[in-house]
């Protein structure tokens, strides 16, 4: 019985993620804590607190947990600005986690792990090719298709993130199948671009070039001619993707970055008003710029700082730029935390053990930290539910599972 309670909350915690969390949405990570919840308690019953917080990703989360819990404390105004330290509550769990599936290593191996992040990454291009089908033969107006529950960049961000990591497949399958793997970033960059999602598109060059460079040193550091039209075919394709970009809404991102450079008025709306957001949010950081204002006064604090003109948008939710937030919400201290999140994975992979699975955790973190980042410049990927849920459940995926099961005497 134990082991069956064991193998469906292993199942659950993997394929909510990698294959659910497009179609589930926003819901996904309330569904998830019906099994985080008690695999928390479990561990805390069992004495194994310290051994799951043993490994550098989940102390830096559970550090920067308790720092941003403090600060949302000492900086609040009610109780509800205290409990917005449960944003973070993920970074929490990321400990038993993590100590479940090293414990699990091998029930569900690595191969798997990537092909239901490519399997995830197709299932959300599906499900907006088939929303605009349904768009198309009702003819109702669809300006920017999403899944259900979640938004256009929100989902756009998550698939990059998925399609990615599932790359990471090409690196350890040697069959001639591996170049299966390119279908995941490619349907990821698909569904951004179908969703005119223009911010996620940012870190997408950044991250062709690095997974191409891992791909090559991997693959074909023995046949450097071949290695060099790999590396070349792969970042051309990514870029070829990029360009057919150029046709739609993410069409005016090189307009509006020639505007930006030459110092002139940027006439896109969007952008606009993102760059009227971090003037005021400078602003408010350096008002307060040790603890900040607090998690959940953010926007108060911002609101008087924004022009006339733009005062509606004190009433968004954050200021669409993950280190502002964390800037104006928890000062200099939140800065810090968000760079202990962020590098957290990366780190957690080099210091995890030599095995033959190491490039792939390696490459998976590195990959899913420039998509965080790059998502980061123009949207809030920390600090709510989805994102931050997304984020520690493949960092624990990466780190726990893909690696070789640990020999126990």
């Amino acid at each position: 019985m134990q082991a069956r309670l064991v193998d469906i909350t292993l199942w659950a915690l993997v394929l909510l993620p990698l294959v659910l969390s497009p179609v589930l949405g926003l819901l996904t990570p309330y569904v998830s804590l019906l099994f985080v919840i008690p695999l928390f308690f479990v561990t805390l019953a069992r004495g194994q607190m310290l051994e799951a917080y043993a490994t550098y990703e989940a102390r830096a989360f559970l550090a920067v947990f308790v720092v941003m819990a403090i600060v949302c404390v000492i900086t609040a105004d009610s109780v509800s600005d205290a409990l917005r330290a449960f944003n973070f509550t993920m970074l929490l769990a990321c400990g038993p986690l993590v100590l479940l599936m090293r414990q699990q290593a091998g029930r569900i191996v690595p191969d798997r792990i990537v092909q239901l992040a490519l399997l995830g990454a197709v299932v959300g291009l599906a499900e907006l090719v088939v929303t605009v089908a349904i768009a198309a033969v009702f003819n109702t107006q669809t300006i920017r298709p999403t899944g259900p529950d979640i938004g256009p960049i929100v989902l756009s961000n998550g698939l990059l993130a998925l399609g990615f990591v599932a790359l990471g497949g090409a690196l350890i399958d040697r069959t001639r199948r591996s170049w299966l793997y390119l279908v995941a970033p490619l349907a990821a960059i698909g569904s951004t671009i179908l969703t005119g999602s223009r911010g996620p598109l940012l870190a997408v060059p950044v991250e062709i070039v690095v997974a191409a460079v891992f791909i090559w040193r991997i693959r074909f550091a023995s046949s450097p001619r071949v290695g060099w039209i790999g590396l070349g075919a792969i970042i051309v394709a990514g870029l070829a993707g990029i360009g057919v970009a150029a046709r739609g809404r993410a069409g005016s991102m090189a307009e509006i970055a020639g505007t930006l450079l030459g110092g002139g008025t940027v006439a896109d709306e969007s952008t606009r008003q993102r760059l009227a957001l971090y003037d005021a949010g400078s602003k408010s950081f350096l008002e307060s710029p040790w603890i900040g204002h607090g998690w959940g006064n953010i926007m108060d604090s911002v609101r008087p700082l924004l022009p006339a003109a733009d005062a509606r948008l004190g009433n968004l939710p954050q200021l669409h730029n993950d280190v502002l937030n964390f800037a104006v919400g928890a000062g200099v201290v939140g800065v810090a935390c968000y760079l202990a999140i962020i590098t957290a994975p990366i780190l957690g992979a080099l210091r995890s053990p030599r095995d033959s699975f190491r490039i792939l955790r390696l490459f998976g973190t590195t990959l899913l930290t420039i998509v965080y980042v790059g998502g980061g410049l123009t949207d809030l990927m920390f600090g709510f539910e989805f994102h931050t849920y997304l984020f520690t459940m493949l960092t624990a995926i990466l780190i726990g599972l893909c690696r070789e099961p640990e020999v126990r005497h």
